[in-house]
């Protein structure tokens, strides 16, 4: 929506650098609220967070609420960057019994199961005791899984922070379920999400979206005011890794513990790696990620082309010996940092349309597009077999990612966000949910040079 109010064809957005000359920035006072500590940055929400914040701490006071307990090395790792950190327990009890009568419960809640279940009496004490204890200009919701409690914040301009549209990869999950129980399961959780991500995000002063494929998704539901916040690389790490060594290595690097990256990666071993063994005998799968399950475990037992290796520190070195990424997704929302960690590090990828969904990337310049197993294994084989096919789309995919997707230039725009929501907070335009499809802060959103999307 543009600063008249009228809707766009697509999302605007101005350069940060114009954000930073229009409006001069002050010291914000800023508290985030999120789910879990994000170190060590071992998946792709961890990397988001971590990668914003840390930058902003340079420039805002930044304190951090979120479930953890103390000790936590991930606590003096935020420290070090100037965020304090302020926990809340978790709870102890991570039985199936409990994950089971905890979804029975949520069968007669009118919240999806995500939201309920970070919304706990401790948190919102805690929240509580930070706000009334502390002036803070901005709350700032990592996720909508945190926005609970945005109805009970008042006399502070609030800002959600979206990673993708939640209800998306519920919908996708109910699409791609094999037994009706669960199809139905996940079709009402995604209905759930949609009603409550709609309502939360009228309700803030701003909200943030990764891909101008959300953005247009919350315009759809009445949302005003947002920012398009992309999703980065770190550019430096990945400026010196050294050539490929392995000339028949495959790389497919994820968190093992979300179930989008699960699915993606059995069907790659059942239904695409098989095809690509036909076309290319001596490739080989490395598989990096946090948290693999064991029947992962079991699936690639005595599978002499595939290697777990599991959850690494750093994983540049495998990055710089694979010679193409795969990303087989079925299930997805927001962009894919995984995909653009790759290009960063200059290599091929291959990757279903989903998997690639929301990044600014053109087939056969960037990347390698496939949505059939037929199709994900000749590409993958063909790039095994080019040399300079690989080095052709690795050269563009850094370039690319060097002119769009770096965090340094990602960074001005989320705090823009924060400076657009604090003004309209302070000037009594904050929306409520009947209101927020009004225009009502066109005026200020075209003095920042159209900087809203």
């Amino acid at each position: 929506m543009s600063g008249n109010g009228q809707n766009d064809e697509s999302p605007r957005e101005a350069s940060p650098a114009t954000l930073l000359t229009v409006v001069p920035v002050k010291r914000l006072r800023i508290l985030v609220l999120a789910e879990e500590i994000c170190c060590p940055v071992n998946s792709g929400k961890r990397m988001r967070t971590w990668n914003l914040l840390r930058r902003l701490a340079k420039r805002h006071s930044i304190s951090y609420l979120c479930f953890g307990l103390i000790g936590d090395p991930g606590v003096a790792e935020l420290a070090q960057t100037g965020i304090r950190v302020h926990l809340v327990r978790p709870s102890n009890d991570r039985r199936r019994w409990s994950l089971f009568w905890g979804l029975i419960g949520n069968l007669f809640s009118p919240y999806p199961y995500s939201a309920d279940k970070y919304y706990t009496r401790r948190f919102r004490r805690k929240l509580t005791e930070l706000l009334r204890s502390e002036q803070f200009d901005v709350v700032h919701f990592e996720g909508t899984h945190c926005a609970r409690h945005l109805s009970s914040i008042e006399g502070v301009a609030r800002v959600i922070g979206t990673h993708n549209i939640e209800s998306q990869i519920w919908f996708r999950r109910a699409h791609q379920s094999q037994s009706w129980i669960r199809r139905i399961f996940f079709r009402s959780q995604a209905i759930k999400m949609s009603r409550f991500e709609r309502r939360v995000l009228l309700q803030a002063e701003a909200a943030t979206a990764v891909t101008a494929q959300d953005a247009q998704q919350m315009r759809n539901w009445g949302v005003s005011e947002i920012s398009l916040v992309s999703n980065g690389a770190d550019l430096d790490a990945y400026q010196c890794l050294a050539p490929a060594t392995e000339p028949n290595e495959l790389l497919f690097l994820a968190s093992l513990d979300w179930f989008p990256n699960r699915d993606a990666l059995a069907f790659f071993l059942r239904e695409i790696l098989p095809r690509i063994l036909s076309l290319h005998p001596k490739a080989i799968l490395r598989i990096v990620g946090r948290r693999p399950s064991r029947a992962l475990r079991k699936l690639i037992a005595g599978n002499q082309s595939t290697e777990l290796v599991g959850e690494v520190q750093d994983v540049r070195p495998y990055l710089a010996r694979a010679e193409v990424v795969v990303v087989p997704l079925r299930i997805a929302g927001g962009s894919r940092l995984k995909i653009l960690e790759a290009l960063a590090a200059g290599k091929a990828v291959v990757s279903t349309s989903i998997g690639a969904e929301g990044l600014e990337l053109t087939p056969n310049e960037h990347f390698e597009v496939a949505d059939t197993p037929m199709q994900f294994a000749q590409r993958t084989a063909v790039l095994l077999s080019n040399l300079a096919m690989r080095h052709r789309l690795g050269e563009n995919g850094r370039r690319l990612v060097t002119e769009r997707y770096d965090w340094d230039g990602i960074v001005p725009v989320l705090e823009m966000a924060w400076l657009k929501a604090l003004a309209s907070f302070s000037a009594g335009t904050s929306v409520s949910a009947d209101t927020a499809a009004r225009p009502s802060r066109g005026v200020y959103a075209s003095k920042l040079g159209g900087a809203k999307s």
